[in-house]
């Protein structure tokens, strides 16, 4: 018994730890706002996002928990990074472009699409192998004094983000 505890908390500290490994650019970008704003970082590697799936019950969501565990199967992993500004300032727009600007050069992301939507602004960019699936997906959601920042590693088709989309829509 003792044995087998021993193995499953071994297999979990093994899979948490490719979280533990930040993308470079957001850590920088979050680091660099840490003496005027509260920051904050989190990883989650594939199994504790699968086990959150298995704990969402079909009523969650408004009935849309299918399709919230269908997409968290295609998440290897996830990084959020938080950011709230003092007094509610806001983060320069300048600072977010050159935090684009950085992921397209240094990290090869291309720009996906941008959001805007009641004075938020959402910017995604991806990163993939192939033309068709998105291997890395990086969020950047603004909004006044706050700013949340995503970094998926998926097995997202353009398919996949169609289709979500067109579930989402009505509700955003």
């Amino acid at each position: 018994m003792y044995r087998s505890i021993l193995l499953v908390a071994l297999c979990a500290i093994l899979a948490a730890s490719p979280a533990s490994a930040q993308r470079k650019q957001l850590c920088r970008f979050s680091h660099e706002f840490s003496p005027v704003a509260e920051t904050h970082r989190i990883g989650l590697s594939f199994l504790p996002l699968r086990i959150v799936s298995w704990f969402i019950p079909k009523s969650a969501f408004n009935g849309d928990a299918k399709d919230i565990k269908w997409a968290l199967k295609k998440v290897r992993s996830m990084k959020v990074y938080t950011i709230e500004m003092d007094k509610g300032k806001k983060i320069p727009d300048e600072s977010i472009r050159l935090l684009k600007e950085e992921l397209a050069r240094e990290a090869k992301f291309e720009p996906l699409m941008e959001v805007r939507h009641k004075g938020s602004n959402v910017h995604f960019l991806s990163r993939s192998g192939n033309d068709d699936r998105l291997d890395h997906l990086v969020l950047l959601v603004q909004d006044e004094g706050e700013m949340v920042m995503l970094h998926l590693k998926t097995r997202f088709t353009m398919k996949d983000l169609q289709y979500l989309v067109s579930r989402f829509k009505d509700q955003i």
